[in-house]
């Protein structure tokens, strides 16, 4: 899951965590803000987090691409049986090589 998938699903609990910042900072330090301040501080900030969020999700891809182009110094085994892929597991490693329990068309084993 990307960090911004995560942002966008608890997105009212942050914008609610934001506004209740601002009130408890206007009571540490004595002052009242009007509503419409509020509403556009707090919009603006959870506006920069979720595109804080969704930069940092597009560049982490957009690297992951780019150093995946490049060829590996190590070689990693793949091994696919059945529509089963087990990445970077040796293709004789006890992993991949589990006592299978067949049964017959009677459902004997």
């Amino acid at each position: 899951m990307a960090i911004s998938d995560a942002v966008i699903g608890n997105l009212m609990m942050i914008y609610v965590a934001v506004i209740a910042g601002i009130k408890a900072y206007g009571l540490v330090c004595g002052r009242s803000f009007s509503s419409g301040f509020v509403l556009i501080v707090s919009s603006t900030v959870v506006g920069f987090i979720l595109v804080g969020t969704l930069t940092w999700d597009v560049t982490r891809k957009a690297t992951y691409a780019i150093s995946r182009d490049q060829p590996a110094s190590v070689h990693v085994h793949e091994m696919c049986k059945g529509g089963i892929c087990w990445h970077g597991v040796a293709v004789r490693s006890p992993a991949s090589q589990r006592p299978r329990m067949t049964m017959d068309w009677r459902g004997n084993r």
